[in-house]
């Protein structure tokens, strides 16, 4: 639209035509402003310095002259629109004034107040439409170019399909992608297929059958082979479009050249395998752990009903027996259970209770099996204030102390006589558990030897075994290394011919039940939520012949529990923490909603951060399977006779 006060520059030398342009102007447009030049200098100055609508221009002047007037100009001042002033009708001139940039043609003959208006009315329209068309082209272009410069830098690039004859066109990074000069050949999908990897053929052939029967994106990664060797792995888009100007189906897409984002997920991979191998072996042996401990707890509850049932003396014997070959049993599953790798360099497990006094009973009958194996005498001095339980770190502690008894207890350095000592150290600030061993002198002890054992010199000790082909040097090195890293010692006295174990412990609180309380003297209904179908009989068992006020109540899962709690109600709930469809430790939450009933957790895996969960939902208590029977007996008792007391 053209403005009702525009201002209007007219640049021309004639006077006459000045004088007779200029009433035409103000005829046309009488609130216009008219600015006068008479050389292409002057009205350059005159665009400089105001603000013009429109320009008449006449290309012959004093200081210029043809078209280099016009493209001068428009050159200096190309948002200004110009109309050209001539003497002749000259339609060749006309066309081309108007190629080179002119809006209008104008024969000074020919003029009126309607032609000059309807003349600058045409101009100023024509110009605008250019300027908005010039700006989106501008635009697109730039769009083009980021557009081209996002596919360089993402590694990717447009590509659409003919659907009938696979014919295809690939944008400029495609033919990059595959090693060739951009536009360098037609490309058809038979050629594509060409370049893909043997082994992804058949999926990619598939791919590109899919797409004409989709009408949504597909997409697919697969690997190619440029320049006969090199393998890149990139990822294709694809989608059915109907092509509005040829009316035909075509399929666009864009592939992308992910290479470098599959090497490094490759790299991540085998970084994380190597950082995560030894968890993942710990990982194993948890879980193996879990599917040993369970049967195991099973049989240790089975062997307790045994054991008071009347019988003669033969089938108690035959117990007895059973009962030293199943903690021979557990012993050795707890060693190969709790081995880790030595190479690592933080061994520390986290702070877990430990039935110390147990372990050492385990371990006296062990070192007996072990030492009547081999023809040795074993003499034991159990100190009788070792507690029953203890914090430390198990795992590390059960792999320290039956390694220790491999390497002593054994037919290679022919040693008659073995003195065993437990007790509690007095020496120390803070208490620590010592096992010493009296009588242990072996060839390849030697002052060099203790010394590069302190040392810590695994390399020269690892070279010493290679060496000498004694691979006893070698344990003792791994004993000192573990100890060492769960702030434990291992001294070997040469003089004294011994060698001590001794590692730190933090005493806990012992449950203390008065004799007078050990059998419920009321009744007691018990929940005993458990999958594992032998212990659901073991224990429940183990519950009913303890007291005849006791009733049990079983439920497979934690979803099942949940449900007979809430219709029945119960004084007591024992609470397996693994199970099928809900675990314990949501069971245990769920029911903490409806009330504050005791509950114990049992649990084959056993770990201070479970046993931090079970505090967290409410849990009261927490047991390791295998738990003895008296163990579960006593728990019970604490619970209620602090519920009494509350």
């Amino acid at each position: 639209m053209v403005n009702n006060k525009p201002n209007i520059l007219l640049v021309d030398k004639n006077e006459a035509d000045i004088k007779q342009l200029s009433r035409y102007v103000k005829e046309a447009l009488p609130k216009s402003t008219l600015f006068i030049a008479n050389a292409y200098f002057e009205g350059i100055n005159f665009a400089k310095s105001e603000t013009i609508d429109i320009a008449f221009i006449n290309l012959i002047l004093p200081d210029s002259s043809g078209f280099k007037t016009l493209t001068s100009f428009l050159e200096e001042q190309p948002n200004i629109p110009v109309i050209v002033l001539t003497e002749t009708n000259n339609e060749i001139l006309g066309n081309q004034a108007i190629k080179a940039g002119a809006q209008d043609f104008l024969v000074k003959g020919e003029l009126n107040n309607k032609v000059i208006g309807k003349a600058i009315r045409y101009a100023v329209q024509r110009h605008l439409s250019q300027q908005k068309l010039k700006n989106l082209s501008e635009t697109l272009s730039k769009n083009q170019e980021r557009y081209i410069e996002a596919q360089k830098m993402g590694k990717f690039g447009s590509w659409e399909m003919d659907i009938v004859s696979h014919e295809m066109i690939w944008s400029d990074e495609i033919f990059k992608l595959f090693g060739f000069q951009r536009q360098s050949f037609q490309p058809t999908m038979s050629e594509y297929l060409n370049y893909v990897h043997t082994d992804d053929k058949a999926k990619v052939e598939e791919f590109f059958d899919q797409i004409s029967k989709s009408a949504g994106m597909l997409n697919i990664e697969h690997r190619i082979v440029t320049e006969g060797r090199n393998i890149k792995y990139i990822s294709i888009q694809s989608r059915l479009t109907n092509d509005g100007r040829s009316q035909k189906i075509k399929v666009i897409g864009a592939i992308q050249d992910i290479t470098e984002r599959k090497v490094n997920e490759k790299l991540i991979l085998e970084k994380n395998m190597s950082r995560g191998m030894v968890h993942i072996k710990e990982q194993m042996l948890t879980d193996i752990g879990f599917q040993i401990r369970t049967p195991l707890s099973s049989i240790t509850n089975l062997l307790f009903l045994l054991e008071n049932l009347p019988g003669s003396s033969r089938q108690a014997e035959l117990i007895g027996g059973l009962k030293y070959s199943f903690d021979e049993l557990f012993g050795a599953v707890n060693n190969l259970l709790n081995y880790s790798i030595v190479g690592q360099e933080d061994l520390k497990d986290k702070e877990e209770e430990f039935k110390l006094e147990e372990f050492v009973d385990a371990f006296k009958r062990m070192a007996m099996l072990k030492a009547s194996t081999n023809n040795m005498e074993v003499e034991f001095d159990i100190a009788e204030t070792i507690p029953s339980k203890v914090l430390t770190y198990p795992k590390k502690v059960t792999q320290l102390f039956y390694n220790l008894a491999n390497l002593v207890f054994n037919d290679d350095e022919k040693i008659p006589h073995i003195g065993v000592r437990a007790g509690m150290s007095k020496t120390q600030p803070s208490s620590q558990f010592e096992l010493k061993l009296d009588g242990y002198k072996p060839d390849f002890f030697n002052p060099e030897i203790v010394n590069l054992l302190k040392s810590e010199d695994y390399k020269t000790i690892l070279d010493n075994v290679e060496n000498t082909q004694n691979h006893n040097l070698l344990n003792v090195a791994i004993l000192n290394k573990i100890a060492y890293q769960i702030n434990g010692e291992l001294n070997i006295d040469i003089d004294n011919e011994s060698i001590t174990m001794g590692i730190p412990v933090r005493m806990v609180q012992q449950v203390v039940i008065d004799e007078n309380a050990q059998v419920p003297s009321s009744p007691l209904s018990v929940l005993l939520v458990e999958d594992h179908f032998l212990n659901q009989i073991a224990t429940k068992k183990i519950l009913t012949t303890w007291s005849n006020h006791v009733t049990v109540d079983i439920a497979e899962n934690g979803m099942i529990g949940y449900e007979k709690y809430r219709e029945h109600g119960y004084d007591l709930i024992l609470m397996d923490i693994q199970m099928p469809v809900m675990n314990g430790i949501e069971a245990a939450a769920k029911i903490r909603e409806l009330s504050s009933v005791p509950i114990i957790a049992l649990t084959a895996s056993a770990s201070s951060h479970e046993e931090t969960n079970c505090k967290n939902v409410g849990i009261n208590a927490y047991l390791t399977k295998p738990f003895k029977p008296e163990e579960l007996h006593a728990q019970i008792m604490r619970l209620l006779l602090g519920r009494q007391g509350a």
